[in-house]
């Protein structure tokens, strides 16, 4: 689906584009027929002056070239008059050697129209039927003005305008673009500021840094937030009240078959098997809820100091084994994305299986694979057997019934890593112990 931003540009940008599309040509139109009107009122004034010069001699008219501008003596100077009677013509020595192609006009009617004139231009004319009732004369005069220079001049102010018009579109859509990124620069930071929230480093939105536009969604956030800590906080509470609810119960019926077990050892067995069950059935939810709790907002594992500090742990722990843990995390992973309660306990466990089984050394390391992030812990123990690599995530498992542990371990990792879709396997180590790699 496109994005606002860009359905924004668009949008915008087409309406300046077509906004300028329609200036321009209402524009060109305008200055089209305020030239059109300028070269008509010029004719005008050229017709009457024509007019004024007209004299009647000798039963025929004639102009006075002595009143007229001196635009007409140049050789084709753009300014032209013909004046057109019954098998006479007087025209302007602009006009040299050519003449007008003139319609004659009955007295009173004009005639306003364009044509190509002296050297091919396009020439505007303009026409006024004369005559006299009472010297029988008809006449036709014009006037005529070439079009090249002032289409010349109109080509250049359009080109101008033009110009101008199309800089300043350009400007518009630059304008269009950067205030639209500046505009949605606040949502870019909330992103950042939820990955923030995400990763555990906030544990709410500031408020007072958000747009007002943007206010009440994020105050809205927050109070979602805060009721799902409370519902998740509650959902805990209750299993956790139930779990300690049923330990009495529990207790008893264990007290029942222990008594049972003398007077009927085979039903004091079955009933020891669904009590284990039970036992277990309620160390399974109280980890999987505890796993699901506090996750918004979530503190990340961080990394080496997190890893250091349960190395140090473990070493008080196994102090009779003076095992030494190498850590190798490279700077480009500074956390894992979990949340760090979860990871202490995941990678605790982990960690503490492999002290109770090393000899002197257990490694920690890391390697990042595109997005993937795979962390490696091993040891130098006695290792296991390749059979049964696959039974080590079985609750209750035990390798070796002689070590310390009550082979719930490794079934809780299990739980978690299912939880957060990590990739949990178990192989041979160089080091002759086991190895274990976590792909976040």
């Amino acid at each position: 689906m496109i994005s606002i931003r860009t359905k924004l540009s668009l949008w915008l940008t087409a309406l300046v584009i077509i906004s300028t599309a329609i200036g321009i040509g209402f524009f060109e139109t305008m200055l089209r027929q305020a030239f059109h009107d300028s070269i008509i009122a010029r004719l005008q004034e050229d017709l009457e002056q024509v007019l004024l010069a007209t004299q009647f001699q000798d039963d025929t008219l004639t102009i006075d070239q002595t009143q007229l501008s001196g635009f007409y003596k140049p050789v084709f100077s753009g300014r032209y008059y013909q004046l057109n009677m019954a098998g006479q013509e007087v025209r302007s020595r602009s006009l040299w050697d050519q003449k007008l192609d003139i319609k004659m006009l009955e007295k009173g009617e004009s005639r306003v129209w364009q044509t190509k004139g002296p050297q091919n231009h396009d020439i505007q004319l303009l026409s006024l039927g004369l005559g006299s009732n009472s010297l029988d004369v008809v006449a036709t005069l014009t006037v005529a003005q070439d079009l090249s220079i002032g289409r010349k001049i109109f080509t250049q102010i359009y080109g101008t305008k033009l110009g101008v018009n199309l800089a300043m579109l350009l400007a518009m859509i630059t304008g269009i673009f950067l205030v639209l990124r500046q505009s949605f620069k606040p949502v870019h930071q909330i992103q950042q500021v939820l990955s923030k929230l995400r990763e555990g480093e906030i544990t709410s939105l500031e408020v007072n840094n958000i747009p007002p536009e943007l206010r009440p969604l994020a105050t809205t956030y927050n109070e979602l937030l805060v009721y799902s800590s409370k519902q998740i906080e509650r959902s805990r509470n209750n299993i956790g009240n139930l779990s300690h609810g049923l330990k009495t119960p529990l207790a008893v019926m264990q007290q029942q078959v222990e008594a049972l077990g003398l007077k009927d050892p085979e039903a004091a067995i079955a009933m020891q098997k669904q009590l284990d069950l039970v036992h277990k059935m309620i160390e399974r939810k109280l980890a999987s809820a505890r796993i699901t709790g506090d996750m918004l907002p979530a503190a990340q594992m961080q990394l080496p100091k997190d890893l250091q500090d349960l190395c140090n742990t473990l070493s008080k722990v196994h102090f009779s084994k003076a095992l030494q843990c190498n850590i190798s995390i490279p700077e480009t992973i500074p956390r894992l994305p979990l949340h760090r309660e979860d990871g202490m306990e995941l990678i605790g466990n982990l960690l503490d299986n492999a002290h109770k089984w090393a000899s002197s050394r257990v490694d920690v390391t890391a390697m990042t694979h595109g997005e993937a992030i795979t962390l490696i812990i091993e040891d130098d123990g006695p290792g296991v057997e390749t059979e049964e690599l696959e039974l080590l995530t079985n609750r209750g498992k035990r390798m070796d019934e002689a070590t310390m542990g009550h082979g719930l371990g490794l079934s809780i990792v299990k739980d978690i890593a299912e939880q957060y879709e990590i990739e949990l396997t178990f192989s041979h180590s160089d080091l002759g112990g086991l190895k274990i790699s976590l792909a976040f």
